[in-house]
């Protein structure tokens, strides 16, 4: 009997102890593999976002909208990722996402530029209204270049330059060619030249616009409402201070800037009270440490005089062409010199990593400097160590990813190293940087594509969204004040999207 319950044991006997063994370690690795899963979401950098049972409606919604587009793309055969913005603008504004991100608020924008937020052809038909409007259409020059607009006095007009009205008059396609000179396009993500010098020689063509007064006041009072239509609400220019000028007065100090900005913000919150605006005082990173000096002398006499205005200070251009921020590090050690004689803070809010390379070591410095924004910071991934420190600092990188592919950085979005900063909770806002430049306004485009590349969810548009009140140079009363209309805004969007949508 013994002997039988013995063979018994070993047929059916082990084969169960065997199944138990597998069920335990199938056990083990499930457990493991939810437990890694949380512990990645729990370092995301939304990991603190709680979203309501109507957030929640509209995540489904947008996931199963986003799903279909995909789909759709494919049945298509549309090349989605192998494409630049200029080819998908159509199919971007054709869809259905973008239809809602555009009436999503979007809190602030952070990183522009003056000189990059307003439609060129708005800017040639405005300038084309001035009889003192000329444009220049010889052969580039030492001192001109084809295209470029300016203002001058009749019997002061520079040789080469026609007037802009007569020019169109005259040559009805002349138009177009101009809008295509100020506007920069990637034709294509396999041919490389180097898109810096020809976005640079952008801003050259309306370089001599913008001081001239009567256009000044014009140009931004536009681009402001371009961005209160697309439910921005705040803005942070990086601004290139220049005087002012117009035929009557001669030049204006400095200062004549910032009045007349402050007059535009004022007409434009007469119906948009919530609408705020902050100045980046910015200078070029060709420029010598001593020059640099001078540059942040002027910007703390600026600050002083409109300390809810100038918010902090910048240095821009090409990073690969220009000087490391190391290099300017005699002038980082003077802030606290400078703050100390004029009495007020001046923040950083540098350009740095905005680059692919591993050389380039910009990003390095930023962990050790008074800089609460970082201005693209793509390369930051490249070194875990300072990502660690700026996560823990707690520091924003300003992300703008069209801008990114239009000036060959990142050629397929789904591998923008935004991607990998949100994954290992580093925060971002999403940017538009110079969006004339690039063919549209607002933000919708940039939250379209990172939305769709970056595969988001609410939770993380909510974040980015409310990340740049939360990082804006706004002070606390301001900041409180502006986090209350945005999260109104925000629960109205919510609620009429679940409404909207089936």
């Amino acid at each position: 009997m013994m002997k039988k319950y013995i063979t018994y044991l070993l047929l059916f006997g082990f084969p169960l102890f065997g199944c138990q063994s597998k069920v335990a370690e199938n056990s083990t690795y499930q457990q493991n593999w939810m437990q890694l899963e949380k512990e990645n979401k729990a370092l995301a950098f939304d990991a603190d976002i709680q979203l309501s049972e109507s957030e929640i409606t509209l995540d489904k919604k947008l996931f199963q909208i986003r799903k279909d587009f995909l789909a759709n793309t494919e049945k298509q055969k549309i090349s989605l990722y192998n494409s630049s913005f200029d080819q998908l603008k159509p199919l971007i504004e054709g869809s259905t996402l973008f239809e809602i991100l555009q009436l999503m608020p979007k809190g602030g924008l952070l990183h522009t530029h003056s000189g990059g937020i307003t439609d060129a052809k708005w800017v040639i038909a405005t300038a084309r209204k001035y009889k003192e409007c000329y444009v220049y259409d010889q052969a580039d020059t030492k001192d001109f270049i084809f295209g470029q607009l300016g203002f001058f006095e009749e019997g002061k007009v520079p040789r080469g330059f026609v007037s802009l009205n007569k020019k169109l008059s005259s040559q009805p396609g002349f138009e177009k060619q101009l809008t295509e000179l100020l506007l920069l396009k990637r034709e294509s993500l396999c041919t490389y030249s180097d898109y810096w010098i020809e976005f640079e020689k952008r801003f050259t063509r309306i370089s001599l616009l913008l001081p001239y007064r009567p256009f000044f006041k014009e140009y931004y009072k536009k681009g402001f409402e371009d961005l209160v239509e697309n439910k921005v609400q705040h803005v942070e220019i990086r601004y290139v201070f220049d005087e002012l000028y117009d035929f009557k007065h001669g030049k204006y100090p400095l200062e004549t800037s910032v009045t007349d900005l402050q007059d535009v913000v004022k007409e434009i919150q007469k119906q948009h009270p919530e609408f705020s605006l902050k100045l980046i005082y910015s200078s070029f990173k060709f420029l010598d440490p001593k020059s640099i000096e001078k540059q942040l002398e002027i910007a703390f006499k600026l600050k002083k005089e409109f300390p809810n205005v100038i918010s902090g200070f910048d240095l821009v251009a090409d990073e690969a062409a220009g000087n490391s921020i190391y290099s300017f590090r005699e002038d980082w050690a003077k802030l606290d010199e400078l703050s100390k004689k004029y009495g007020v803070k001046m923040p950083l809010f540098l350009h740095a990593g905005e680059s692919v390379s591993v050389f380039n070591k910009n990003i390095i410095d930023i962990s050790s400097l008074d800089n609460p924004r970082i201005g693209h910071g793509l390369n930051l991934i490249y070194f875990p160590k300072t990502m660690e420190l700026i996560r823990k600092q707690n520091k924003l990188v300003e992300v703008s990813p069209i801008s990114n592919q239009v000036l060959g950085y990142v050629s397929d979005l789904r591998n923008h190293p935004a991607r990998i900063l949100l994954s290992n909770g580093v925060q971002c806002s999403i940017n538009s940087d110079d969006p004339s430049v690039y063919g549209y306004n607002g933000l919708g485009y940039d939250f379209w594509v990172a939305f769709v590349y970056w595969e988001l969810d609410v939770k993380a548009l909510k974040k980015l969204v409310f990340n740049s009140i939360h990082y804006s140079s706004l002070n606390e009363n301001e900041k409180k004040q502006s986090l209350v209309y945005l999260n109104k805004e925000w629960d109205g969007f919510v609620q009429k999207m679940n409404g909207k949508l089936k």
